[in-house]
């Protein structure tokens, strides 16, 4: 078996661990995690906010060497270690976490999103900016602008567009909460265009490649 196989496999078998159930503890701490890259270089940073105001009370950066290629469905293994290392970094424990990526709306049903959330065993939401897997289905009644996406019959995400953007974004169950709960969340943490922990966090990881960038070039 191949090295791609076997991580499928591992995809396969780890989906069954994903649980789209809400848990009883109230969500305080909500921290947005993304990753840049620079040539070989990985820049990952995650933001808590608190959830009743969406204002930063801590932020944690790592950077590092990238250790796996870009394969389309095989993000987890390029960004988890980033991931894993910021969050980390943060003093408080997350109580949700927010991924750049899918979760259930993956070929697998096993995106990043439900990778992240399984591994470090902490309810995640992922939200991505473009369609992986799925049919998109009418918008039901009440459901305002959100479509609902299917996989094999059976709705696992929503596409919504925000306040400010043109097109939807893709909102799925990473781990440890409905999705009902994970498209009501997302809405209620977008003031513009993208969920606030994940701009703010997409925004510092963008920076630091800029300044490496600007690093490596008075050093020519």
């Amino acid at each position: 078996m191949g090295f791609l196989e076997r991580l499928r496999e591992e995809q396969n078998r780890l989906v069954a661990d994903v649980r789209e159930e809400d848990d009883d503890r109230p969500i305080k701490w909500i921290v947005g995690v993304d990753v840049s890259y620079h040539g070989d270089q990985m820049y990952a940073a995650a933001v808590s906010m608190d959830k009743s105001d969406l204002e930063p009370v801590s932020v944690a950066t790592i950077h590092g060497p990238v250790g796996f290629p870009y394969i389309p469905t095989y993000l987890a293994y390029r960004e988890f270690p980033g991931i894993e290392a910021a969050v980390s970094r943060l003093p408080d424990r997350p109580d949700l976490l927010m991924i750049d990526g899918h979760g259930r709306l993956h070929p697998t049903l096993f995106g990043i999103a439900c990778h992240v959330g399984v591994r470090l065993d902490i309810p995640t939401i992922g939200i991505a900016k473009h369609l992986l897997a799925g049919r998109l289905e009418r918008s039901p009644a009440g459901q305002g602008s959100a479509r609902p996406v299917s996989i094999q019959g059976r709705v696992q995400g929503y596409a919504w567009i925000p306040p400010g953007r043109s097109r939807p974004i893709f909102v799925s169950v990473g781990h440890r909460i409905s999705l009902e709960t994970a498209a009501k969340i997302v809405r209620e943490t977008t003031r513009q265009g993208y969920p606030e922990p994940l701009r703010v966090a997409d925004r510092i990881s963008r920076a630091l490649t800029k300044g490496e960038k600007r690093k490596k070039g008075v050093a020519r």
